[in-house]
């Protein structure tokens, strides 16, 4: 996991892949809650992010803030903001995803901290999802764990195989030739017999 270590692709907000990557679903109007700590002062971080869109891949979830966020306890390339945030799905655990009777449908994991993340200890990410689109995102992301957890590594490509037209219309074959006769001494070879 890591915070605003995202590249994006010149013009656009959408985040460049890494070698082997292929983005499979993305959603916008997602907003993201990230805590840690167990309430002792310096260790603790909490950051929202109220709006920007989150993206799977077959390697990683990422999200991307509509705008730099004001945030009250993060160290990041400029103090304070929130960019973006990535996670492999590797340090993905307990995922789960509620439809709360009121307020937005949610996809929550534990995100275990990975070498070079910055961060002290496991986050627990919350994604909201205010404009829909949740339930196609934590089912791609489950999907995407599973076979990670069950293969050992990310699968290469995840996109789905393109359709084929059947094979093209032939001519008819043309009618065979049956002679109406017998060939001669066809008769006297199975009389024969």
């Amino acid at each position: 996991m890591a915070l605003n270590s995202v590249m994006l692709e010149e013009g656009t907000r959408h985040p460049v892949p890494q070698l082997g990557e292929n983005f499979l679903y993305h959603c916008s109007g997602v907003k993201l809650e990230l805590k840690s700590g167990d309430g002792y002062r310096g260790e603790a971080v909490a950051v929202r992010c109220g709006s920007g869109t989150a993206f799977v891949s077959n390697q990683r979830i990422v999200y991307l803030a509509a705008t730099a966020t004001d945030t009250s306890s993060i160290q990041s390339s400029a103090a304070g903001t929130l960019n973006s945030f990535t996670a492999p799905h590797t340090a993905l655990r307990d995922q789960r995803y509620t439809q709360p009777l009121f307020g937005a449908n949610r996809f929550e994991a534990l995100v275990l901290r990975t070498p070079g993340s910055g961060l002290a200890g496991p986050v627990a990410l919350t994604l909201s999802f205010k404009d829909g689109g949740g339930f196609d995102f934590a089912t791609v992301a489950r999907k995407m764990a599973e076979r990670i957890r069950d293969t050992g590594a990310a699968p290469p490509c995840e996109e789905e195989l393109p359709v084929y037209d059947g094979a093209p219309p032939q001519d008819p074959a043309p009618p065979e030739y049956r002679p109406d006769d017998a060939p001669p001494g066809y008769d006297q070879l199975s009389m024969r017999r």
